[in-house]
């Protein structure tokens, strides 16, 4: 074989060899698509989270509500199940401020959105209701 087929064949092994590497690390289109579903699930229980704290502050209680039933103040397009299983999101309220909204990721070691307190084995995100201060006149 000639030196320069020789350095072509090296080269060509050497690119396959880093495309490969590059794959297993990101885990190549389906893991991306993957954790796009996933981001989307996690948008869709930050938007619920907000519902459940309008809810608790428009609901006339004051407190959290035990199912997550539509209050006229509060917006009703918000999302209550998995856009892509339709399986629903689950409300688990703990206290009166304290509650969880879990959903089925596919993925969640993989979401860097580590602020919202994603529990990667359930699936959950813990929210808390905060009270508005009493105003003293």
């Amino acid at each position: 074989m000639k030196p320069d087929r020789l350095a072509v064949w090296c080269l060509t092994v050497l690119v396959a060899a880093m495309l490969a590497l590059a794959l297993m690390q990101t885990g190549g289109p389906g893991m991306g698509r993957a954790e796009k579903r996933d981001f989307a699930r996690l948008n869709d229980l930050t938007a619920l989270e907000r519902f459940v704290v309008c809810v608790a502050r428009k609901g006339g209680q004051d407190t959290l509500p035990p199912t997550l039933s539509p209050v006229a103040a509060c917006p009703e397009d918000t999302p209550r199940e998995d856009p892509f299983t339709g399986a629903p999101y689950r409300y688990d309220r703990q206290s009166d401020t304290t509650f969880r909204l879990c959903a089925r990721f596919e993925v969640p070691e993989r979401l860097d959105y580590r602020a919202s307190q994603l529990d990667d084995e359930t699936g959950c995100i813990t929210g808390l209701y905060e009270r508005p201060a009493m105003q003293v006149e």
